[in-house]
């Protein structure tokens, strides 16, 4: 038996982009990952899409189990968005190299709670501190008066709150945008308010 490595899961999740469309149609609603991860059941973690690292999703954990790859069944497949267990094995080993009856996977049940339709790169989250960019708009407005920012900055927070995070990096580009926030986040954390 091979010992699989233990991970925390505290903020985010990465997920292949293969299976967008699955979970955020409710299609697929475990991920089954070789070793021993660890996760709080009822707490919510970023789903972040690979490669591009952009988060599509917030989730709430309903489960965490673990379970000896032998042990697997074609109920634990479906879940998690396969046909039967054979096609979920496969999956697994082209994912991780030849899993043997012994090893150890985690099964991670989750419920999608908020879909970010044009998506969240991940190293804005990062910079952010997991704030979502429409609630540092929202908390911008709020508090601009406190705050005082240049022209750019609240025309472009105005712009995320009223219209959303693409149209406002379609109409400004994505530096200017992720700059906009950044001095935000900044200020509201200069200012106690994050």
């Amino acid at each position: 038996m091979r010992r699989g490595k233990s991970v925390q899961i505290r903020k985010f999740m990465l997920i292949d982009s293969t299976y967008k469309s699955r979970i955020l149609r409710g299609d697929k609603v475990t991920t089954i990952r070789y070793g021993s991860y660890e996760v709080r059941p009822g707490g919510e973690v970023y789903l972040v899409i690979t490669p591009s690292d952009t988060a599509v999703a917030k989730v709430r954990i309903t489960g965490v189990r673990k379970k000896k790859v032998r042990e697997l069944t074609n109920e634990d497949a479906k879940l998690d968005g396969f046909s039967d267990v054979k096609e979920l094995l496969r999956e697994l080993n082209r994912i991780y190299g030849e899993l043997y009856g012994d090893d150890e996977v985690t099964i991670i049940g989750f419920e999608v709670v908020k879909r970010f339709d044009e998506g969240i790169p991940l190293k804005w989250l990062k910079g952010l501190n997991y704030r979502e960019p429409a609630e540092i708009a929202r908390l911008y407005l709020e508090n601009q008066d406190r705050l005082n920012l240049n022209r750019e900055t609240d025309f472009i927070l105005r712009r995320i709150y009223n219209e959303g995070l693409g149209r406002a990096v379609r109409t400004f580009g994505p530096k200017r945008v992720q700059g906009a926030l950044f001095r935000a986040h900044r200020r509201l954390y200069e200012e106690g308010l994050v």
